[in-house]
């Protein structure tokens, strides 16, 4: 009997010591961790939101319902800021729940995944899955993003030839919405109002693009950030590994103009941006080249205006267009300055034209009548 006891003793004071060691040796419960938990391992350890962020989006692109990870100096609350640092194009973490814990040092929790009708439209695209019946908006807009390709993308394009025609399709075909004062769930704020029907704010014109870029497998994140101070959205996109920014929004003219696309913000570096737009630029990739820039890439990217109205002159009379736009490194513009135009032709009898940018990079939009 003594022996038994003794026995016990020994027993409880071994399971005490063991238990006293992992509750209080993270290695030790990181040890007993990876030997009992499946799902535990370092890939599947997190400490901070961002980088749990982005294995939201790599779970979203993955078509995974769910997904289990373990939080370390973390509490679950935070989870609560897990789709700041997304764009929310093809889906978001919907719900999350702490399901266990390892020790007094990780938080096994599972998130769950609620994607969006791009991610249908994107997957039957590129990989001909099939849409579940009940997403009848995501059919409708797999049906406009097939045609879009099928229109805009021909065999042995570019990625920046690619980029211009979807660019200017959307543009051409979609109208800034003029109410503006619907609810953050209205068809205005994703690719479905731009592509289907026609009407979008920035939010919109900016999903369509990135919606249409991953079809065309051109690499690009959706921005937001403020333009004259007031909430906005656009692209950057990785064209040779460099990034472009490319604002559709304030590329499409105000009034609406069908079949006018004008290309101010069309691959232009953080320099020129930043003269009326903002965002933490900390969460983007540095963007310095204009080597895509629209203008630059083009040649109507010119010294000064000199240099434009030789070729603007050019093309409206010996050329015939009714349009032109380029770029300038130095304008200051005069009272007179467009009336080069009528000079030895009657072609034209009025002229309107417009300025946007400025300093180094000053975009000027010539159109007659």
């Amino acid at each position: 009997m003594k022996k038994q006891l003794v026995i016990f003793v020994v027993a409880l004071i071994l399971a005490i010591t063991c238990l006293y060691a992992y509750l209080n040796n993270p290695d030790f419960q990181t040890f007993v961790a990876s030997m009992t938990e499946e799902e535990f391992s370092d890939e599947n350890i997190y400490s901070d939101i961002e980088s749990l962020s982005m294995r939201l989006d790599e779970e979203i692109m993955k078509g995974s319902q769910d997904f289990t990870v373990y939080l370390k100096d973390m509490d679950t609350d935070a989870i609560d800021e897990i789709n700041s640092a997304l764009d929310g194009v093809f889906g978001s973490g919907s719900t999350y729940q702490q399901i266990g814990t390892v020790g007094n040092t990780y938080k096994k929790v599972n998130i769950t995944i609620k994607r969006t009708t791009n991610y249908y439209a994107l997957k039957a695209y590129t990989e001909g899955e099939a849409i579940p019946s009940t997403e009848r908006k995501a059919q409708r807009l797999y049906q406009a993003v097939h045609s879009v390709m099928k229109n805009c993308i021909k065999e042995g394009m570019s990625d920046f030839e690619k980029e211009v025609a979807l660019h200017d399709y959307l543009v051409r075909h979609c109208k800034y919405s003029k109410n503006v004062t619907q609810t953050a769930d209205s068809d205005i704020f994703r690719a479905y109002g731009a592509l289907v029907n026609g009407d979008a704010v920035c939010n919109g014109y900016a999903e369509a693009l990135q919606l249409l870029f991953a079809c065309a497998g051109i690499e690009s994140k959706f921005v937001i950030g403020t333009a004259d101070g007031i909430d906005h959205a656009w692209n950057l996109v990785k064209l040779d590994d460099k990034w472009y920014h490319l604002d559709a929004t304030w590329n499409d003219p105000v009034p609406d103009k069908k079949d006018v696309a004008i290309h101010s913000f069309f691959n232009v570096p953080d320099e020129i941006m930043k003269q009326s737009h903002t965002w933490n630029q900390e969460n983007y990739p540095e963007s310095y080249s204009m080597d895509y820039n629209y203008y630059k890439y083009n040649n109507l990217y010119f010294r000064d205006f000199n240099e434009y109205k030789l070729s603007a002159y050019d093309a409206m009379i010996s050329g015939k267009q009714s349009r032109f736009e380029g770029a300038m490194r130095q304008y200051t513009e005069g009272e007179n300055d467009m009336q080069f135009i009528f000079q030895d032709n009657d072609l034209y009898e009025s002229i309107n034209w417009q300025s946007f940018c400025g300093g180094k990079y000053h975009v000027l939009i010539i159109e007659a009548e």
